[in-house]
């Protein structure tokens, strides 16, 4: 299952990520295509001046400031061979977060739709390994 996610204007939130949300808020994803492990990705519009892509802009440099590798995107795409039930599900929470609004933050088979920083933190120290 190969497939690219790059789409802003319609987001809505769904049904099963209330249901799949941990404690923090963030829920089990699919990791984007080329994301390695203990890096955090932050979706956002790219050039953009909405009040979304500045809350990522500011997420980036705070996370960057205490010494997390972000990398910074607009869109992502899976890289997935035969796919099972559980990646196909998987991916479609992947998805439902970033339809959520900017910014999509995904770290270590998490996801999250405007975190805040110290969730953000929590959830990288909490998941990181090596």
């Amino acid at each position: 299952m190969a497939g690219a996610y790059n789409w802003w204007s319609k987001r809505a939130p769904a049904a099963d990520i209330a249901v799949a949300a941990e404690a923090d808020g963030f829920i089990p994803v699919e990791m984007p295509s080329g994301i390695p492990r203990n890096m955090v990705l932050v979706l956002a519009p790219p050039n953009c001046p909405s009040e979304q892509a500045q809350r990522a802009e500011a997420l980036i440099r705070e996370l960057t400031d205490i010494g997390i590798p972000v990398k910074r995107g607009s869109s992502f795409s899976f890289d997935l061979e035969n796919p099972s039930r559980e990646q196909r599900a998987a991916v479609d929470r992947t998805v439902a977060v970033f339809k959520q609004g900017a910014p999509a933050v995904f770290i270590n088979g998490m996801g999250m739709s405007n975190p805040s920083t110290s969730q953000v933190v929590a959830v990288y120290r909490s998941t990181r390994r090596g």
